[in-house]
């Protein structure tokens, strides 16, 4: 479901944090208590497509499992867009992604809990991360 206004839950899912619940991967139990209320980037949602797609699911099969395990999909807003760029300054030494700085991004401008499986997060700096193992 899209929603286009702010209205969100706060807890929002980095693609590796779903990419952990689908493979039972450690700290998935985190992400099971949460997954029904949860949210996700339009972009973290792309990235997740794109991973299931490589790993030879159909398209029929990844369809069905992103539009049934996230609940709310969030657009990626110029605000966002913008945060994302620039945030390219602190993290390009720890190798962001663009998905990556799209994910931190939409948390701080919806003032969520953001998390993730990629313990380098961790050393941003930035409030409401959590690493889930």
């Amino acid at each position: 479901m899209l929603i286009k206004n702010n209205e969100y839950n706060k807890s929002l899912l980095d693609t590796s944090a779903v990419i952990a619940l689908l493979k039972k991967e450690p700290g998935y139990e985190i992400i099971e208590d949460i997954i029904g209320s949860a949210n996700i980037s339009v972009v973290n949602l792309s990235e997740l497509i794109s991973v299931l797609t490589k790993s030879g699911l159909l398209e029929e099969e990844v369809d069905n499992i992103t539009t049934s395990i996230v609940p709310i999909v969030i657009p990626f807003s110029e605000d966002i867009a913008r945060l994302a760029g620039k945030l390219i300054k602190d993290t390009q030494i720890f190798g962001l992604s663009l998905g990556d700085r799209a994910c931190i991004a939409t948390g701080i401008i919806h003032n969520m809990t953001v998390y993730t499986t990629d313990k380098i997060w961790a050393k941003l700096g930035i409030d409401n991360i959590v690493v889930i193992r």
